[in-house]
Protein backbone atom coordinates (compact mmCIF):
# COMPACT_ATOMS: atom_id res chain seq x y z
CA UNK A 1 0.00 0.00 0.00
CA UNK A 2 1.33 3.38 -1.09
CA UNK A 3 1.38 6.25 1.66
CA UNK A 4 -1.02 8.92 1.17
CA UNK A 5 0.13 12.59 2.32
CA UNK A 6 -1.89 14.18 4.42
CA UNK A 7 -3.54 17.69 2.76
CA UNK A 8 -5.01 20.91 4.06
CA UNK A 9 -7.91 20.09 2.00
CA UNK A 10 -11.22 19.06 4.05
CA UNK A 11 -12.93 17.31 2.21
CA UNK A 12 -16.79 16.22 1.23
CA UNK A 13 -17.56 16.13 5.05
CA UNK A 14 -16.36 19.87 6.29
CA UNK A 15 -18.54 22.44 6.65
CA UNK A 16 -18.80 24.69 3.68
CA UNK A 17 -16.76 27.90 3.45
CA UNK A 18 -18.17 31.43 4.05
CA UNK A 19 -17.89 33.37 0.90
CA UNK A 20 -15.42 36.66 1.14
CA UNK A 21 -17.24 39.26 1.31
CA UNK A 22 -19.66 37.87 4.04
CA UNK A 23 -16.09 37.34 6.41
CA UNK A 24 -15.09 40.75 6.09
CA UNK A 25 -18.66 42.56 7.08
CA UNK A 26 -18.03 40.39 10.03
CA UNK A 27 -14.54 40.78 10.37
CA UNK A 28 -14.95 45.01 11.66
CA UNK A 29 -17.48 43.46 14.79
CA UNK A 30 -15.08 40.96 16.06
CA UNK A 31 -11.80 42.91 16.09
CA UNK A 32 -12.37 46.01 18.09
CA UNK A 33 -10.04 47.98 20.15
CA UNK A 34 -9.32 46.86 23.44
CA UNK A 35 -9.48 49.81 25.93
CA UNK A 36 -6.25 50.29 26.69
CA UNK A 37 -4.67 51.04 30.67
CA UNK A 38 -2.31 53.70 31.96
CA UNK A 39 -0.35 55.91 29.85
CA UNK A 40 0.56 55.71 26.10
CA UNK A 41 4.04 54.87 25.78
CA UNK A 42 6.98 57.52 25.98
CA UNK A 43 4.40 59.47 27.81
CA UNK A 44 7.43 60.87 30.41
CA UNK A 45 9.02 62.03 27.53
CA UNK A 46 6.40 63.14 24.87
CA UNK A 47 4.45 65.58 26.90
CA UNK A 48 1.70 66.59 25.95
CA UNK A 49 0.55 69.94 25.48
CA UNK A 50 -2.23 70.96 27.86
CA UNK A 51 -5.06 73.22 25.75
CA UNK A 52 -4.88 76.90 25.61
CA UNK A 53 -6.81 78.68 27.85
CA UNK A 54 -7.94 81.96 26.62
CA UNK A 55 -6.37 84.98 28.62
CA UNK A 56 -6.32 83.10 31.75
CA UNK A 57 -3.48 82.91 34.54
CA UNK A 58 0.19 83.08 32.90
CA UNK A 59 1.63 83.44 29.62
CA UNK A 60 4.20 81.12 29.02
CA UNK A 61 3.22 77.36 28.91
CA UNK A 62 4.33 75.79 31.48
CA UNK A 63 5.81 71.81 32.35
CA UNK A 64 4.21 70.03 34.27
CA UNK A 65 6.81 67.86 35.03
CA UNK A 66 8.50 70.96 37.12
CA UNK A 67 7.45 71.15 40.83
CA UNK A 68 6.90 74.00 43.37
CA UNK A 69 9.25 77.01 43.13
CA UNK A 70 9.17 78.16 46.47
CA UNK A 71 12.23 77.83 48.48
CA UNK A 72 12.86 75.44 50.94
CA UNK A 73 15.09 75.54 54.05
CA UNK A 74 17.88 72.74 53.89
CA UNK A 75 19.42 73.38 56.85
CA UNK A 76 17.62 73.68 60.00
CA UNK A 77 17.82 77.52 61.95
CA UNK A 78 19.47 75.84 65.43
CA UNK A 79 21.97 74.26 63.34
CA UNK A 80 22.97 77.68 61.33
CA UNK A 81 23.14 79.69 64.52
CA UNK A 82 25.26 76.87 65.84
CA UNK A 83 28.32 77.21 63.69
CA UNK A 84 28.10 80.55 63.72
CA UNK A 85 28.68 80.66 66.99
CA UNK A 86 31.37 78.13 67.19
CA UNK A 87 33.10 79.94 63.88
CA UNK A 88 32.48 83.41 65.85
CA UNK A 89 34.39 81.63 68.85
CA UNK A 90 38.13 82.98 68.36
CA UNK A 91 41.02 80.71 70.56
CA UNK A 92 43.09 84.03 72.29
CA UNK A 93 45.70 81.29 73.34
CA UNK A 94 45.98 79.11 69.87
CA UNK A 95 46.24 82.63 68.22
CA UNK A 96 48.79 83.80 70.92
CA UNK A 97 50.90 80.31 70.35
CA UNK A 98 50.86 80.32 66.80
CA UNK A 99 52.25 84.47 66.83
CA UNK A 100 55.05 83.54 69.00
CA UNK A 101 55.96 80.44 66.63
CA UNK A 102 56.02 82.64 63.92
CA UNK A 103 58.71 85.06 65.31
CA UNK A 104 60.54 82.31 66.64
CA UNK A 105 61.07 81.01 63.17
CA UNK A 106 64.50 80.41 62.32
CA UNK A 107 64.13 80.52 58.68
CA UNK A 108 61.46 83.18 58.68
CA UNK A 109 64.19 85.18 60.34
CA UNK A 110 67.45 84.52 58.41
CA UNK A 111 65.19 85.40 55.14
CA UNK A 112 63.83 88.46 56.30
CA UNK A 113 67.66 89.08 57.52
CA UNK A 114 68.58 88.48 53.73
CA UNK A 115 65.92 91.00 52.29
CA UNK A 116 67.24 93.61 54.36
CA UNK A 117 70.48 93.02 53.28
CA UNK A 118 69.08 93.16 49.15
CA UNK A 119 70.17 89.28 49.17
CA UNK A 120 67.86 88.02 45.98
CA UNK A 121 65.56 85.25 46.96
CA UNK A 122 64.25 82.39 45.20
CA UNK A 123 60.53 81.95 44.11
CA UNK A 124 60.36 79.47 47.03
CA UNK A 125 61.58 81.32 49.75
CA UNK A 126 59.51 84.88 48.70
CA UNK A 127 56.20 82.44 48.48
CA UNK A 128 57.46 81.01 52.10
CA UNK A 129 58.32 84.77 53.16
CA UNK A 130 54.95 86.26 51.77
CA UNK A 131 52.52 83.42 53.67
CA UNK A 132 54.08 83.83 56.89
CA UNK A 133 54.39 87.75 56.78
CA UNK A 134 50.41 87.68 55.93
CA UNK A 135 49.72 85.15 58.74
CA UNK A 136 51.16 87.30 60.98
CA UNK A 137 49.39 90.09 59.99
CA UNK A 138 46.08 87.81 60.29
CA UNK A 139 46.78 87.19 63.62
CA UNK A 140 48.04 90.95 65.07
CA UNK A 141 44.91 91.94 63.49
CA UNK A 142 42.98 89.37 65.26
CA UNK A 143 44.63 89.82 68.62
CA UNK A 144 44.72 93.38 68.39
CA UNK A 145 47.93 94.09 67.85
CA UNK A 146 49.52 97.14 66.31
CA UNK A 147 52.30 96.56 63.68
CA UNK A 148 53.50 99.53 63.24
CA UNK A 149 57.46 100.01 63.36
CA UNK A 150 57.17 103.79 64.32
CA UNK A 151 56.96 104.33 67.39
CA UNK A 152 56.88 108.30 67.94
CA UNK A 153 58.13 109.41 71.46
CA UNK A 154 56.08 113.12 70.81
CA UNK A 155 53.09 111.26 71.77
CA UNK A 156 54.73 110.56 75.49
CA UNK A 157 56.10 113.90 75.42
CA UNK A 158 55.07 116.56 78.19
CA UNK A 159 54.25 119.42 76.99
CA UNK A 160 55.88 122.19 79.87
CA UNK A 161 56.02 124.44 77.32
Amino acid sequence: MTRKKKTRKTGPLAPAKKPREEQQRKAPETTRKHKGKGKRPGSRFNVERPAQRSSSGSSAAQDPRKGSKKPIQLVSAAATTATTVSQSAFNRAAAEAELQALENDVRLQQLLAAIEAGTDLTAEEEAYVDERTERFEQLAQQLGLSLDGDYEDDDWEDDDD
